[in-house]
């Protein structure tokens, strides 16, 4: 142990600034891990919150956002299919509180059963009675329940005048809180009153909900409104007028046909039953209605979107992770050339080789974990930070408004922890068994040694053998799981890049040397010298400055690539004079807050609106995944759009098509269809598409194909009357108001009026404009703040190479001071060393990252999107990433250029 205190905990105490370096490494990379692996749980807990919400069942019978007939809850129960224990209708939606300041709710609708009123429900709820509640009219809906008439149960809560709603706690106190003051103050008590589609339902709460831990609603906890089944029916989905689902006018006209339909139903399965079983049965019951699926194939279509957004957060995680791993190498390396002498001492007097190699792996471990604890909290503060900057977007794209970040689990932490220290470990192996094996004869002098042969014959095997199977994965990414080949290739094929960093430096140092030797100042051609000299201490350095560079250029290029075809578009079809809608700007391309389809008509009729177009967004699953149907008035945006966006005229002659009110194209499901839902789906003009709808499968027959970058997945368009028809939805997202030519000063008060009126938002074309561009762009800072930590760590790098540079030319910077050199020059040669590995790193990130970039757009988007985008080269940015790039790597030689001029010429002198 006296050896190991010696040569271990003492040399740390000594060499403190170079413990800070790879304990910093570490931390960063586990950093990036830790809020990756935080990021990636929000995100998929908040997607799956949205596609099934408070979802607990073994088994659902659903549509997707097209939702199922609540008929088809009796008719399972009467067909009373073994197995199931219980059947229970769910609603599901996005409400507001407009007299607590629009708070955001998600309504609930349940059976009133086992769901809520009783003890040990499914939904792991209590509810607490308060306020007046009309127990007599609760008392025949508490005696169907008893006696299991679940049915009959509904039926009479249903009858009762009041809206009966139980709220979570945090809402009831909220509403409390101001019906006493306003009591206080001598006013009435504000009422409860619920919105939805800009429609105001008054309620009672009768209860207070609070939720176990476990339960499927606790991420509902502070925005639960519960009711039952139909009551929450009447607020959110009241039968439209038929005469509206049509295009008519006229609140008297009679009730549209299509019966009350629910989000989805549960059943939930008697202990023991087979869930196949079950799923087989009652699929018969259900028919081509609706599809009854298990938990993981509900999850499924969301997942696969979801995993893309995972797996992007994760390779720049793990980027930074392999960046550390060299530099860990490089900072080991650091250690092992300065202990030689100590090393061949001990190897001289007895010491094993496995006591050295345990000797330096004990080191490396102690300091990768305390780089790995403090990495931990640095990753919840990254992970922190980035949600704060897209919170309200977040807010809004989900159904549940409360977007939290999971709390770290013990097992997440304690396997970052270990990731780290292993990472430290597996790092430091290499310099240990080199140290290992040397001759213990040739290492107790202080001269440098050469790698072996058989070091470069692994080292050029493995370089070898990761691109190559890097390229094979990508060749046959077809034949792979999904994003194995394509994301998994390309990780292989940049470490087997990084890895032959040395290999490649060697080569472009032999290609400048004659440009410097020719051209360069004696500073500048020293360090040159000494750099070419050491291509494997610096090629791994240089690699991990290329490594940062490389991903910040793809980031660069792909980001300005998508911008400003995106943004052209957006010029194109953001034409209306005004845009109207619920919620947000983020949630009216979205179908969390509609509106009431009579706000267009009511639209259209105020001063100085030339017309209006409505836009209901609609996203059922197809081929897998979700898609993106936009349901807009086809003859409205025809009419407006082609004087006001000439270059769209070939788009608009095909729209007419869809109109059902044309007599010639009435009576047949046409839609439109983006390009990169045709090249992701492998459809075609004249093809027929199914998506699900409220009575089963829906078809669509495609008659064209436009540029739209709406959605990844693809976009389908229809006409909206015949939508409300097909899927008895005559709800709209947002209204694009086109306002007379010169009558725009008359137009502006009176929408804003409207807007405040309904409690509805109005914003200008170049307002929403703006917000889409920034929208964009801060979906690039994301990335480039995670990039930014690669940088970091391989600035770190650049500090353990230029190290070892000053070690093992101690003997030739004493002699440079010897015969008059001055510190100056000493300095500004180790600097120039850095700078070089700055200029080397940069050129090298360049190479790599422009065949990234067309990796990333022509492969990974198209596999993943569909978009066939060209290939732009970021200048300006390259420039700024450049001159960012050297001049961090230079700094970062400024310690080992201040140790450079602290050399004593005797003492390097004697330095052999």
């Amino acid at each position: 142990m006296s050896v190991y205190r010696l040569l271990a905990v003492r040399y740390l105490f000594q060499r403190w600034d170079r413990a800070v370096l790879i304990i910093s490494s570490i931390a960063l990379g586990v950093a990036t891990l830790v809020s990756a692996r935080i990021l990636n749980q929000c995100f998929e807990i908040a997607a799956q919150g949205t596609t099934t919400p408070a979802g607990s069942a073994e088994l659902y019978v659903t549509n997707g956002e097209a939702g199922v007939a609540r008929a088809l809850a009796d008719e399972l129960r009467v067909a009373k299919v073994p197995g199931v224990k219980s059947v229970q209708p769910l609603v599901v939606e996005r409400v507001s509180l407009p007299d607590l300041d629009g708070r955001v709710a998600v309504l609930v609708g349940a059976e009133v059963s086992s769901q809520l009123l009783t003890d040990n429900n499914s939904l792991k709820v209590k509810v607490t009675p308060v306020g007046d509640i009309p127990k007599w009219q609760l008392l025949p809906v508490l005696a169907a329940v008893k006696d299991g008439d679940l049915t009959k149960a509904g039926d009479l809560w249903d009858r009762i005048p009041a809206r009966l709603a139980m709220v979570s706690r945090s809402i009831y106190e909220d509403w409390n809180g101001r019906c006493q003051a306003a009591l206080a103050a001598g006013r009435p008590a504000p009422p409860f009153v619920v919105r939805h589609a800009n429609r105001d339902a008054v309620c009672l709460p009768i209860g207070v909900v609070d939720f176990d831990a476990d339960s499927p609603l606790a991420p509902m906890g502070k925005s639960f409104i519960g009711m039952s089944v139909g009551q929450a029916l009447g607020v959110v989905r009241p039968a439209p007028p038929y005469a509206a689902v049509g295009g008519g006018a006229g609140a008297g006209a009679a009730e549209s046909p299509y019966p009350p339909k629910v989000n989805r139903i549960d059943l939930f399965l008697e202990p023991g039953a087979d869930p196949e079983a079950v799923l087989a049965a009652a699929s018969q019951v259900v028919g081509r209605r609706a599809e009854v699926r298990t938990p993981d194939a509900q999850r499924r279509s969301t997942q696969e979107i979801v995993t893309g957004i995972q797996v992007g957060v994760l390779m720049c995680s793990l980027g930074a992770m392999i960046i550390g791993l060299f530099l860990v190498y490089n900072a080991m390396s650091v250690t092992v050339a300065e202990r030689r002498a100590d090393i061949g001492v001990l190897r001289s007097i007895g010491a094993t080789r496995t006591q050295i190699v345990v000797l330096f792996s004990a080191a490396s471990a102690a300091l990768g974990f305390v780089g790995a604890v403090l990495g931990v909290p640095l990753g919840m503060l990254l992970a922190e930070l980035t949600v704060r900057q897209f919170r309200s977007e977040l807010e809004s794209m989900f159904l549940n408004p409360e977007v939290r970040l999971t709390h770290l689990s013990w097992t997440t932490a304690v396997a970052a922890v270990a990731v780290g220290t292993g990472t430290a470990v597996f790092a430091a192996l290499v310099p240990a068994l080199q140290a290992a094996g040397d001759d213990p004869a040739h290492v107790v002098r202080r001269s440098a040694g050469r790698a072996k042969g058989i070091w470069n014959v692994l080292h050029r095997s493995a370089c070898l053998a990761l691109i190559v199977t890097g390229a094979a994965m990508i060749l046959l990414r077809f034949n792979l799981p999904s994003r194995v080949g394509s994301v998994g290739g390309l990780t292989l094929v940049l470490v087997g890049l990084l890895l032959a960093s040395p290999i490649l430096v060697a080569v472009m140092v032999r290609l400048a040397r004659p440009v410097v030797r020719a051209t360069a100042p004696f500073t500048l051609r020293l360090a040159f010298d000494n750099l070419s000299r050491a291509p494997g201490r610096t090629g791994v350095v240089i690699g991990a400055l290329g490594a940062g560079v490389a991903l910040m250029f793809q980031t660069a290029g792909v980001g300005r690539s998508n911008e400003e075809p995106i943004l052209s578009w957006i010029e194109q079809v953001v034409q209306a004079d005004h845009f109207v809608f619920n919620g947000n700007m983020t949630s009216a391309n979205s179908s969390n807050s509609p509106m009431s389809a009579n706000v267009a008509r009511d639209l259209k009729g105020l001063p100085g609106v030339e017309d209006v177009m409505s836009i209901r967004y609609y996203r059922p699953e197809y081929n897998g995944t979700v898609v993106y149907l936009v349901a807009l008035d086809v003859k409205t945006y025809a009419g407006t759009m082609r004087h006001r966006a000439p270059e769209l005229a070939s788009d608009l002659e095909v729209f007419p098509e869809l109109d059902d009110t044309h007599p010639d194209h009435s009576g047949a499901n046409k839609v439109l269809v983006s390009h990169n839902f045709v090249e992701r789906h492998k459809v075609k003009v004249g093809d027929t598409v199914l998506v699900p709808g409220p009575r089963g499968p829906v078809p669509l027959v495609i008659v064209g194909a436009v540029r739209d970058y709406s959605w990844s997945r693809g976009t389908i368009f229809l006409d909206r009357a015949r939508y409300a028809k097909l899927f008895g939805d005559n709800l709209i997202d947002i209204c694009h108001v086109f306002v007379k030519p010169g009558e725009t000063g008359g137009a502006e008060p009176a929408l804003d009026r409207y807007a405040t009126d309904k409690g509805l938002f109005v914003t200008d074309r170049f307002a929403l404009r703006k917000f889409l561009s920034e929208l964009l762009n801060r979906v690039y800072v994301l990335a480039y703040m995670q990039q930014l930590l690669v940088g970091v760590v391989a600035a770190l790098g650049v500090v353990t190479a230029l190290l070892i540079s000053v070690l093992q030319r101690k003997r030739e910077l004493g002699l440079l001071l010897a015969v008059g050199a001055t510190p100056g020059q000493v300095l500004l040669s180790v600097l120039a060393e850095a700078f070089l590995m700055g200029v080397f790193g940069t050129a090298l990130g360049i190479l790599i990252g422009l065949p990234m970039e067309w990796y990333v757009l022509k492969v990974m988007f198209m596999d993943e999107s569909g978009f066939d985008l060209d290939m732009l080269i970021p200048w300006k940015a390259t420039l700024g990433i450049a001159g960012a790039s050297i001049t961090l790597a230079t700094l970062a030689g400024l310690l080992p250029a201040w140790r450079a001029i602290q050399t004593r010429i005797p003492e390097a002198m004697q330095y052999e």
